[in-house]
């Protein structure tokens, strides 16, 4: 560590619990990825079925390969944040100013990651044709929805680990008395900060306003996309007195690494359908 830094006590703890509530890519991917993520490419294991054909006595089956196979992810991604800190305003500060900036930091690591891989579920997803031509309405967003869990149950996804990302606009419509949409559940009122805003047709659902412009709705499962992050430089204060021109300033700095990528292609449906 260089001289005049030194780490924000139980920075590790504090990372981790910010990351997992301000980042949604966190919580709906798999996370079971080989390798760092602060090399050129990682891998992920896309497990299928087994081919099943019918036994003849006498004669046996026809030997068939195994179809799952390691896929490379190689969209290498380093963020980072340097935060001037004034040496006055840190020690007059009537809280704990460090672990405040220390929090937005790493909160402005999450919505930069969080920008870039909604855009990739998008991107690397399956458009939902059937679900053109249809702006959704308190009225028909339900109906919406159960196309897209359709399309995952076409797709063999498990139902298990299905999540639903919608905007602001679109909870706005399935927070409607007749949306269907659970809000009570057993996982608590603290996950209502996370993003997390309730469960509908076997989805999860998510709300950030980071999902991209004319997308409505992402319905996934987490096979459909991998992702992986880890500190490259661990978060800190350094010190910058003695820097020639900073005069008892510090940073908040820590740099961050990250692969991510859609796998399968099906597992992830979007509605882009307006009309």
């Amino acid at each position: 560590m260089p001289t005049g830094a030194r780490k924000i006590t139980g920075y590790s703890d504090i990372s981790e619990q910010v990351l997992f509530n301000e980042s949604i890519i966190r919580n709906v991917s798999n996370l079971d990825v080989q390798g760092s993520p602060g090399t050129t490419a990682v891998s992920v294991y896309v497990n299928t079925l087994a081919t099943v054909a019918t036994y003849v006595p006498g004669t046996g089956v026809a030997k068939t390969n195994d179809g799952s196979a390691y896929v490379s992810l190689a969209n290498l991604k380093e963020i980072a944040v340097n935060e001037l800190l004034d040496g006055f305003t840190v020690e007059t500060a009537p809280a704990d100013l460090v672990a405040s900036r220390f929090m937005g930091a790493v909160g402005a690591l999450a919505e930069s990651i969080d920008t870039t891989t909604l855009a990739a579920l998008v991107s690397g997803g399956t458009e939902l044709v059937a679900a053109a031509g249809a702006t959704p309405t308190a009225a028909n967003i339900y109906t919406k929805i159960l196309a897209l869990k359709q399309a995952l149950d076409l797709a063999k996804a498990p139902r298990s680990g299905r999540s639903l990302i919608i905007d602001p606009e679109r909870e706005a419509l399935l927070l409607d008395t007749s949306s269907k949409l659970v809000l009570n559940t057993d996982r608590g009122d603290r996950i209502l900060m996370d993003g997390w805003i309730g469960r509908v047709a076997g989805f999860d659902v998510y709300s950030t306003t980071l999902v991209p412009t004319a997308t409505n709705m992402i319905a996934m499962q987490k096979r459909g996309f991998a992702y992986k992050d880890n500190w490259k430089i661990e978060p800190r204060l350094q010190s910058l007195d003695g820097s020639g021109t900073f005069i008892g300033d510090s940073a908040i700095q820590g740099r961050m690494a990250y692969n991510y990528g859609a796998v399968r292609a099906t597992l992830i449906q979007v509605d882009n359908g307006r009309a």
